[in-house]
């Protein structure tokens, strides 16, 4: 038997047709990476985007509470019924004593306009130019125990005393709350970087003013104040002023008695972390006192603006 099966012939890939398939390969690859990179794009773009909206959630949750409680005195909002007795000191971290301007219960709201006003040095002396300064006192919301090295309030209906031995006073009999200076302003630099602006607050801590940051990414805060003007208030704002405003200095010439701040209105710009590749922030800004702010830079913006009723000064008489 012939084992010869015979000659076999087979035929491999022409190079035209490894050309082709490698033109219709590198064209799926294109492809393939087109829609790697969009949705790579689309992720970064709604991630800032999302961080954005959460640090916006907190910064706002951080301050409108704040300012809602500005002139709460414990039981009652009437500062000529505080006591504050000597010996009861509050200082800089340096020791520098401001405890007349952390106590000043005839101002539960100030604020300042586009200057640095704080009596404590700025974070790492970094203060942001051009924003705004506010600056609320008053008692905790919840009452609280008492506690040694603490400012708090002892306050019933009509009067309240503050003390910070842990020890309450006699009288008023009920109840203790904390006392609560938070001074907020931007700083240039936060714990993302020395080019991240930040939101801070001094907060009063154990008798000392301390600096804290609240959310880095906030390169603005701009504050306006709600008057209504007398002579016989009505409990409506008549008008929104800057903070050096002379309808509200008393100081100035045009300052009036009868106005009676019952409003805040504050703005908050807030950025991204970093720049982003293809964006590009063309819009013009203009809000409070600040016109045609326009970055043209990759930083991704938003912009929210809230106004707070002041509660505790709505049937109060005078300037806080």
């Amino acid at each position: 038997m012939n084992a010869n099966t015979g000659n076999r012939f087979e035929r491999g890939v022409s190079l035209v047709e490894m050309m082709v398939t490698l033109v219709i390969g590198a064209f799926l690859m294109i492809g393939v990476i087109a829609i790697f990179s969009q949705t790579r794009t689309t992720y970064r773009t709604s991630d800032a985007v999302e961080r954005l909206q959460e640090n916006l959630r907190f910064a706002l949750d951080s301050i409108q509470p704040d300012i809602r409680l500005a002139r709460n005195w414990g039981m009652h909002s009437m500062d000529a019924y505080v006591e504050v007795p000597a010996g009861i000191v509050v200082t800089c971290p340096d020791g520098t004593d401001i405890t007349a301007w952390a106590l000043d219960t005839a101002l539960g709201v100030e604020a300042a306009d586009a200057a640095y006003t704080l009596p404590c040095p700025a974070f790492e002396d970094n203060y942001r130019a051009g924003t705004d300064v506010l600056v609320v006192r008053h008692a905790s919301g919840q009452q609280t125990v008492p506690t040694a090295n603490v400012v708090q309030v002892q306050s019933d209906r009509t009067r309240s005393r503050l003390f910070n031995d842990g020890a309450p006073p006699a009288t008023p009999a009920c109840c203790t709350f904390d006392w609560q200076t938070h001074a907020y302003y931007i700083a240039n630099s936060s714990s993302l970087g020395a080019n991240v602006p930040s939101l801070r607050r001094m907060t009063l801590i154990d008798g000392v003013l301390q600096d804290q940051e609240v959310i880095a990414g906030v390169e603005d805060l701009q504050v306006q104040l709600g008057v209504d003007r007398g002579p016989v208030p009505d409990n409506d704002v008549e008008r929104y002023v800057n903070p050096n405003d002379g309808l509200v200095t008393p100081a100035d010439p045009a300052f009036d008695a009868n106005a009676k701040i019952i409003a805040v209105r504050f703005w908050l710009m807030l950025r991204a972390e970093r720049p982003e590749v293809g964006y590009v922030d063309g819009a013009s800004y203009d809000y409070a006192n600040v016109a045609d702010y326009a970055p043209g830079d990759n930083i991704r913006r938003t912009l929210v603006n809230k106004t707070i009723v002041l509660r505790n000064y709505l049937g109060y008489s005078g300037l806080p």
